[in-house]
């Protein structure tokens, strides 16, 4: 039976390779993913049943990212439990404070996926590993306690839209404007049930820093997974990072899909997500007079250091406005320790801006930048729903880091080429 390449991917780490859409199938991952805020309750459940051993402990990948460093006596307690787990069993693949970052970003990062791997993540952008022609599927929390135990999971074989982007992005045009307007195209929940496949002519030019935004924003789709077709550009940053090249699993040219979804990416213009889905895209030029409190760049979506390079190309040799707070966060320890080498960390503080410890910071309203009652942020995360930064009152608009910058500087949503030139 012809398949996608996700269908290949599953068929590949499961107990059998015939299956269809809807069918559920045993699978074997190449990596279990866990942070401070999913961890720690595996563990719970797994100590509960009495169980001794992690049946693959090599594959365990556990990272302290969301409220690192410890803001409060009870997230101090979800690391200390993830610490003494870690030790317990041996978990080399083990990222504390200072050692690692944002789990997605570091994962890529450091090497540790390549195309054709299966990843689970008790995380819901585990999405991400899509990035290099790899799945992530996301799993519950104890979920990832039985795939410990067992180093198997259950997987419902989704359905496979295909999304094919073609042309070559104008000026301050990136991965962020694409994927949010992919939402917009097919709704928030519009890939429930179904996986995503992209590919297209435009993958030959865009960075690496865009494939891993829209693989890490498919997760807003509700799509189980996602998987980008290989590139020159991610073949590249593979061999940067890691000597593997793993498999690149290619769709049979008969393969069926649920649907088929064809965007030319050189008719975009910058748009930002307005408050309070992912997928409301506008373009940017209309929210000219949204005033701004705070900018945020950072996170799983928006994190790396190419990511910093962009912001600080629309910042120059500005001031941030004196009345909106900056507060930079690179995704990972590789990332902060090449900003700060390159000057990038120096410019944004010089602007006016706060940087931190690599974590998630204030994405999910944990800290380092809570919101207020009426406040308004542009961040470069990937969630903008009440309540998702802090007051449930707030207001999150997402756009790209040119647009953040250009937000930052102005105090009002503006588009880069308005301060860039």
């Amino acid at each position: 039976m012809p398949q996608t390449s996700i269908e290949k991917i599953i068929a590949a780490h499961a107990d059998t390779e015939k299956f269809k859409p809807g069918d559920i199938v045993q699978c074997i991952p190449d990596l279990v993913l866990g942070h401070d805020l999913t961890a720690p309750h595996a563990i719970s459940v797994f100590d509960h049943f009495g169980i001794k051993n992690i049946r693959s402990p090599e594959k365990l990948v556990l990272v302290h990212d969301h409220f690192q460093p410890a803001k409060d006596i009870p997230s101090a307690e979800l690391s200390k439990s993830m610490r003494e787990f870690a030790i317990k069993h041996g978990i080399q693949k083990h990222y504390d404070v200072g050692r690692g970052g944002i789990c997605h970003i570091i994962m890529l990062k450091r090497g540790l996926i390549v195309p054709g791997m299966l990843i689970a993540g008790a995380d819901s952008h585990t999405l991400t590993a899509g990035a290099v022609s790899a799945i992530g599927v996301a799993l519950g929390a104890t979920d990832l306690a039985s795939v410990w135990a067992l180093d198997e999971f259950w997987i419902d074989v989704p359905k496979t839209i295909k999304i094919t982007l073609v042309g070559s992005p104008a000026n301050w045009v990136c991965g962020k404007d694409i994927i949010i307007t992919v939402l917009k195209r097919i709704g928030p929940e519009g890939a429930v049930g179904c996986a995503i496949e992209y590919d297209g002519s435009a993958f030959d030019t865009l960075p690496m820093v865009d494939r891993i935004t829209i693989a890490n924003m498919s997760a807003e789709t509700g799509a189980t997974t996602c998987t980008i077709t290989a590139s020159e550009t991610a073949d590249e940053f593979l061999r940067s990072v890691t000597g593997k090249k793993g498999i690149n699993f290619a769709p049979d040219p008969d393969a069926e899909y649920a649907d088929t979804i064809a965007i030319d990416v050189s008719k975009l213009s910058p748009v930002v997500a307005a408050p309070p889905s992912p997928s409301n895209a506008v373009p940017v030029d209309i929210l000219s007079e949204v005033k701004v409190d705070q900018v945020f760049l950072g996170s799983c979506t928006n994190g790396t250091i190419d990511d910093f390079r962009r912001f600080v190309e629309v910042l120059g040799e500005n001031k941030f406005n004196s009345s909106t707070r900056v507060i930079a966060i690179p995704g990972s320890n590789e990332d902060y320790v090449l900003a700060e080498k390159e000057g990038l960390l120096k410019r944004i503080a010089e602007a006016g801006g706060a940087v931190s410890t690599s974590c998630c910071g204030p994405c999910v309203g944990g800290h380092y930048g809570v919101l207020a009652k009426d406040e308004v942020c542009l961040s470069t995360a990937n969630r903008n729903f009440p309540g998702r930064m802090g007051h449930t009152e707030s207001e999150v608009f997402l756009g790209s880091p040119a647009i953040a910058a250009a937000t930052a500087v102005r105090g009002y949503i503006t588009h880069p080429g308005e301060v860039a030139g």
